[in-house]
C-alpha cells in the first residue's frame, strides 16, 4: 500500500487546513458584533488576501483529486478505517479475491477502494469553491461604490472620485472612465407610482451620446461595468427657532428621511439637538408642510406646523419658526457590478458536491495478515457488507 507523506495528507485531504482559513472571518464577524476594535489594520484587505489564498488551495485540491480520477486507485491509501474486525482462519490473499468479486480493485497488496460517485462530489466541491473564491476575490478588488448627493441644476462627473459623498474602494482602482456625467432634470415625491420617490437624469456619456430616462428605487441603470441606482429622496430644511423673535434656541439644517409608512400623512423625518433642545421634524411632501416638536428634558416647548415658505414665521407660544431654505437631493448609488450569477453557480455546485460526498461515502479497505487472521479495517457500508457475507 502507498504511504502518502503527512506533508501530502494536510494539503490535500486535512480539513483542518480548510478551517484555518476560517479565523480570520469569524474575528471579523465577532469585532462587529461584540464592537470590538481588531488588533490589525485593513481587515477588508487581509479578508482578500485570505479568500485568495483558500481559493488557490481549493483550485490545488481541485486538480489534484481530477488527476487521481483515472487512476486505479484514487485515494491511494489516505485516511483511516472507520472499523476493524479480525477474520479468523483467513488470510489477506483470499480475502482480496472475495473482495474483488464485490467490485473492490487493490495494489497488489493491502489497500483496496470500490469506485463511487461520492469522488466525483470532492471534485465538484472544490471546482464550485475555487469559482467561488475567485470571482468573488476578483470583485472584492475592483470594488468601487459611492454616493452622490445631487440636485437639479448642472451636470456632475461620474468619473470624478470627489463629487462622491462617500465611497468603498477596492485595493485595485476601477476605470471609471466609462462612467457618464449626470444632470438632474426633475424630482417625483413618493407616490404610488413611485414609493421612494424617483428621479429624471440625463446622461452624457464619453463617447458623445446622450440618454434622458427616469431612475427610480430599487431599479438600476446600466452604464457599462457600473450600475447606476436611485436610492433615495433626502429633504434638507434649514430652520431657525427662536424665542420672543430674538434669543436663539435653534439654527441649522435638518436631514429628513424617508420613514417606513407614514405618521399622519407625514413621510419624512429628521431630527436635531443643541444645547439641551431636541426636536422631531416630519414632513409631508406633497403639501409641503412640517409638523416640528421641541423637547427639553421631559418638557415639551413646541408642537406646531407649518407649510415652508421662505421667510415666513410660524409662531407656537413665544417661539417663533423660520425655514429660510428647503434643499431637495437625489441620493444617487454607483456600483460596480458584481458577478452574482456566477458566485450563484458556485455555490450550487458546492451544495451539489456536498450531496453527492454524503450519500455516497468512500468504500475502502486495508488488510493486514496476524497471527489470528487477517485483519481488517474498512471505511464504508459496502465494505461492511462483504465482510459480513464473508464472516
Amino acid at each position: 500500500m502507498k504511504t502518502d507523506s503527512k506533508f501530502t495528507i494536510t494539503l490535500f485531504r486535512s480539513p483542518s487546513l480548510l478551517l484555518l482559513f476560517l479565523i480570520l472571518p469569524i474575528s471579523v464577524i465577532l469585532s462587529l458584533v461584540l464592537h470590538i476594535k481588531l488588533p490589525f489594520l485593513h481587515a477588508k484587505y487581509l479578508l482578500i488576501l485570505n479568500n485568495i489564498c483558500l481559493g488557490l488551495l481549493a483550485a490545488v485540491r481541485f486538480g489534484y483529486y481530477s488527476l487521481q480520477l483515472q487512476r486505479k486507485l484514487r485515494y491511494q491509501g489516505l485516511g483511516n478505517g472507520a472499523q476493524e474486525v479480525i477474520l479468523p482462519t483467513t488470510s489477506v490473499e483470499s480475502l482480496r479475491l472475495s473482495l474483488g468479486t464485490g467490485g473492490f480493485t487493490f495494489d497488489g497488496g493491502t489497500y483496496g477502494e470500490k469506485r463511487d460517485f461520492g469522488y466525483f462530489g470532492t471534485i465538484l466541491l472544490y471546482g464550485g469553491l475555487f469559482v467561488v473564491l475567485c470571482v468573488g476575490s476578483l470583485d472584492n478588488l475592483l470594488q468601487f461604490s459611492g454616493t452622490v448627493q445631487d440636485s437639479i441644476g448642472v451636470a456632475t462627473d461620474l468619473k470624478l472620485v470627489d463629487k462622491y459623498k462617500s465611497t468603498s474602494i477596492g485595493p485595485v482602482r476601477s476605470d471609471l472612465s466609462t462612467l457618464p456625467k449626470m444632470k438632474i432634470v426633475r424630482q417625483y415625491f413618493p407616490s404610488n407610482e413611485y414609493p421612494s420617490g424617483a428621479t429624471e437624469v440625463a446622461f452624457q456619456f464619453p463617447d458623445g451620446k446622450e440618454q434622458q430616462l427616469v431612475l427610480k428605487s430599487p431599479e438600476p441603470f446600466s452604464a457599462g461595468a457600473y450600475d447606476i441606482y436611485m436610492s433615495r429622496l433626502v429633504y434638507e430644511p434649514k430652520l431657525v427657532i427662536t424665542i420672543n423673535d430674538a434669543t436663539p434656541v435653534f439654527s441649522g439644517k435638518v436631514t429628513l428621511n424617508q420613514i417606513p409608512g407614514s405618521i399622519s400623512g407625514f413621510s419624512y423625518l429628521g431630527t436635531f439637538s443643541s444645547d439641551g433642545i431636541d426636536g422631531v421634524v416630519t414632513y409631508h411632501p406633497e403639501q409641503n408642510r412640517f409638523k416640528i416638536v421641541v423637547t427639553q428634558g421631559d418638557q415639551q416647548l413646541i408642537a406646531t406646523e407649518l407649510v415652508f415658505q421662505v421667510d415666513k414665521l410660524s409662531r407656537s407660544a413665544n417661539f417663533s419658526i423660520m425655514c429660510e431654505s428647503m434643499g431637495v437631493w437625489s441620493e444617487i448609488y454607483v456600483v460596480h457590478r458584481r458577478h452574482m450569477s456566477m458566485i450563484f453557480f458556485g455555490v450550487f455546485v458546492i451544495v451539489l458536491g456536498v450531496i453527492l460526498r454524503v450519500i455516497f461515502p468512500a468504500q475502502r479497505v486495508w488488510l493486514e495478515q496476524v497471527a489470528e487472521g487477517c485483519k481488517v479495517r474498512s471505511s464504508g457500508k459496502v465494505a461492511g457488507r462483504c465482510l459480513n457475507g464473508i464472516g
